[in-house]
């Protein structure tokens, strides 16, 4: 199967014809709140087009130029990663909002280093554990240094403050730990010290993250207050009921803060009711199931790596933002990917799937040896 006629490129291209038509749908209730109207909303609606239109460009590259052309560049790209989530705390590149450092201003445009760091985390794991000197069943001489690069980058993106997006390259990392043959016990310890430390985090780190926990909670109490985003959140959800009110006919994204981002999919769900949002959790299913097929039949060791480790990622950021949207968890911030507003997600998301393409092409039935 070549990467062009994957069914990758019309379930992605179907995702992100979703995302066009919810921005602009949720992006008009944005917009008259700064008085722009239905041409601000198109604007809107233009921009995430022209991101899209990059992502699909470099998601063809990806798949053309051959997966197995990044174990070379996987080192460059961690240290350019890790060099630009740096910058973002650097006065006049850094761009601040709401008291995160996670967007960099580079003339007109700007990117979220973060969204590129997901992905070169995981072709710098998927290299370094393929590597014929690294015995991955060794803690010490094994793992040590794939543990100590991801927890230096996930440690970075915490701290800007984004605890969504490090943790969704904490188990982005973990599948790649896992399909690269990890011992049980040793991924166990992983997650075991990974989770002492998001305690610590919620106790001794930013209140905001006690606030996104007060507001979680809070949802049908405090509705005008710190739960008031759940809650609206909540009721477009629940006002969707089967069919939905009709596109363009919901009510809550006019009150429902980050309704074309964050929470794009309430107005979804409101809009197309239970059988709209099981289409677009139906399509997000296809995708994951789509990647780690192409993960488990591809011959090369370095190739499943990737494969599963970016089809994890996206899955994890589906599954959060979804979780997050429904009420099952507190906010975190975490995009819907080829949905949500916004430029840097959107375009490495293409990106990450160009590599998937590539390797599905080349996917065929595993040796008993695993390609070792």
């Amino acid at each position: 199967t070549k990467p062009l006629n994957s069914w990758l490129i019309p379930v992605s291209i179907a995702l992100y014809a979703v995302g066009l038509v919810a921005v602009y749908d949720a992006g008009y209730a944005r917009a008259l709140d700064g008085r722009g109207g239905g041409n601000a909303a198109l604007w809107i609606v233009l921009k995430q087009a022209s991101y899209g239109l990059a992502g699909l460009t470099l998601m063809v590259a990806m798949a053309k130029m051959g997966y197995w052309r990044l174990r070379k560049l996987a080192l460059p790209l961690l240290l350019v990663s890790i060099g630009l989530l740096v910058l973002v705390w650097v006065p006049h590149l850094g761009i601040a909002r709401n008291g995160a450092h996670r967007w960099l201003g580079l003339g007109p445009v700007q990117i979220q280093p973060s969204e590129l760091a997901k992905l070169a985390l995981i072709v710098y794991l998927a290299a370094y554990l393929t590597h014929p000197s690294v015995n991955v069943k060794d803690l010490g001489r094994g793992l040590a240094v794939p543990l100590a690069v991801m927890t230096v980058m996930v440690a970075l993106v915490e701290r800007e403050p984004d605890f969504g997006t490090a943790f969704v390259m904490f188990v982005s990392s973990i599948a790649v730990f896992f399909m690269a043959g990890t011992r049980p016990r040793h991924l166990l310890a992983i997650v075991a010290v990974f989770a002492v430390l998001v305690g610590c985090s919620l106790a001794l780190g930013h209140g905001f993250r006690r606030q996104r926990l007060t507001a979680h909670f809070s949802a049908h109490t405090d509705t005008r207050g710190a739960g008031y985003q759940v809650f609206r959140s909540l009721l477009a959800v629940g006002s969707g009921e089967v069919s939905g009110v009709g596109f363009g006919a919901g009510r809550e994204k006019f009150y429902l803060p980050e309704a074309n981002t964050d929470f794009v999919f309430a107005t979804i769900a409101e809009e197309t009711g239970f059988v709209g949002s099981l289409v677009v959790v139906g399509l997000l299913f296809a995708l994951v199931w789509l990647g780690m097929n192409a993960a488990l039949r591809v011959r090369d060791d370095f190739g499943a790596l990737l494969a599963a480790g970016i089809t994890t990622m996206v899955g994890a950021q589906a599954l959060i933002n979804l979780c997050v949207v429904t009420g099952t968890i507190p906010a975190t911030g975490v995009p819907l990917p080829f949905i949500s507003s916004g430029g840097s997600s959107l375009v490495f998301v293409f990106a990450g799937i160009g590599i998937v393409l590539s390797i599905a092409a080349s996917a065929s039935p595993r040796r008993a040896d695993g390609g070792r």
